[in-house]
């Protein structure tokens, strides 16, 4: 029995293409992470929001960052420490104060990803601060649809370590192992 081949392909391709556009109306990734911090509200604002420029201080991720303007309009660019991460350059685009602040990444984002956005809610509790981070990506075209799972499991990692490093900084004024290691690689390579 012999098959014809062009039918064949042409039935694989409209499910393909039924399936890609059944995909393309669930192309936003949201990741959410959140860290009880024992700090007061006010105070874990004036680091997160009030220094959003300066975000190098204490994030592992984030080797130098340079910026200007308070919270809303605030502008930074991040020399990111992760590999495969260009610099990207951040600015609040809204704000509620001291409860939360939202930046998108205007520049900097690969081509997949058409808009990309994180929010920062601090919520009392116990004395202390709820800080959640929530991530928002608008990806695009095929590229976007395959990788965002990957993006999404690397980003839920990313959140976790930098909540983890606000929370030891904000709390102690130390800062975490994995920022301590990213300094100093970045002043190794910095040396050459």
């Amino acid at each position: 029995m012999k098959v014809k081949f062009f039918p064949l392909l042409a039935f694989a391709l409209i499910g393909f293409t039924h399936n890609t556009i059944a995909q393309s109306k669930k192309k936003v990734m949201e990741v959410k992470r959140s860290i009880y911090i024992e700090v007061p509200k006010e105070d874990l604002w004036k680091i997160t929001a009030e220094d959003f420029t300066r975000v190098d201080k204490w994030i592992s991720g984030v080797n130098l960052a340079k910026g200007s303007g308070e919270v809303l309009g605030a502008t930074r660019i991040c020399t990111p420490s992760y590999k495969g991460f260009s610099k990207t350059t951040e600015e609040i685009i809204d704000f509620h104060p001291t409860n939360y602040f939202t930046y998108q990444i205007a520049e900097g984002m690969p081509k997949m990803v058409a808009k990309a956005t994180n929010t920062w809610i601090h919520e009392p509790q116990n004395g202390g601060t709820l800080l959640t981070m929530q991530v928002n990506m608008d990806v695009r075209g095929l590229m976007g649809s395959i990788m965002k799972g990957p993006m999404k499991k690397r980003m839920n990692t990313i959140l976790q370590d930098a909540l983890e490093e606000l929370k030891l900084y904000a709390e102690s004024g130390e800062l975490h192992e994995r920022k301590v290691a990213a300094m100093r690689k970045f002043q190794t390579q910095n040396r050459k």
